[in-house]
């Protein structure tokens, strides 16, 4: 922790924050290592099956499309997921990677909470919105990372 009166500007805290949230999801060793968005479209195919393209705007807010595409020919080459008709589902293998995925998940969001206990939690999403609504979008006008 930082020593109390820090001068770090809020926008190193919320880039470093994201850093440390990503490489939270990076600890898994070897040929099965995954990120954040390997979890976020894992998880968005365990939900509900759902087209490429229909996948690749729904994560748009998250990365880049081109991104979101290369994740998923990735997990298509580990055969964790495969089109089914007009849709991407999880294998079996992909439900396995998801669920062993879930639990390291549950450990990020476990140390989330402790690290924002009770309200803090909601009033930091409240005054990240405060700050975003301030500003305007980005000229390129999606999300960056």
């Amino acid at each position: 922790m930082s020593e109390p009166g820090s001068r770090r500007p809020v926008g190193w805290w919320v880039k470093e924050a994201d850093r440390r949230l990503d490489a939270a999801f990076e600890v898994s060793p070897g040929a099965d290592a995954v990120d954040r968005r390997s979890w976020q479209v894992l998880a968005s195919l365990a939900a509900r099956p759902v087209g490429r393209a229909e996948l690749v705007v729904a994560l748009a807010p998250f990365d880049s499309p081109a991104r979101i595409e290369d994740v998923v020919d990735d997990l298509r080459s580990r055969a964790w997921i495969h089109a089914a008709g007009p849709d991407l589902r999880l294998t079996d293998a992909g439900e396995r990677a998801h669920a062993d995925m879930a639990v390291r998940v549950e450990d990020v969001r476990r140390r989330v909470a402790e690290a924002l206990p009770g309200d803090e939690y909601a009033t930091l999403l409240r005054l990240l919105e405060q700050l975003v609504v301030a500003l305007p979008e980005a000229s390129s006008g999606h999300a960056t990372r």
